[in-house]
């Protein structure tokens, strides 16, 4: 394999994992299903894989989509957890601490 999978095509077959069904899935994420069908093509192709068996009564997991639907998941869980780890982290380097005190408890206890 020469190039990961983008993860818009993993996330489409977790999609359609949750969802039961190729259209149900592009519809919840907004694209066409035809360009849904040709994503997870290019992933198939990609990995070598056949993930989805595709009738005229819809789209169902093969055994393998089943396993690699499982790693897309824990994937997308580990970027969240980095997106939120980093946006944790900028919101501590910017945050504020204000300090007030009266004159008589600055005067004796902030020069120490």
């Amino acid at each position: 394999m020469a190039q990961p999978p983008d993860l818009e095509s993993l996330q489409l077959l977790v999609h359609v994992a949750d969802q039961g069904s190729l259209t149900a899935a592009a519809a919840e994420l907004g694209i066409s299903q035809p360009s849904a069908s040709k994503r997870l093509s290019r992933l198939e192709r990609r990995l070598g894989l056949r993930l989805l068996d595709r009738t005229r009564r819809g789209s169902a997991l093969t055994a393998d989509g089943t396993l690699v639907t499982g790693w897309a998941r824990r994937v997308l869980d580990d970027l969240t957890a980095l997106t939120d780890g980093a946006a944790a982290l900028h919101r501590a380097r910017t945050a504020q601490l204000s300090v007030a005190a009266s004159l008589t408890v600055a005067e004796y206890l902030l020069p120490a």
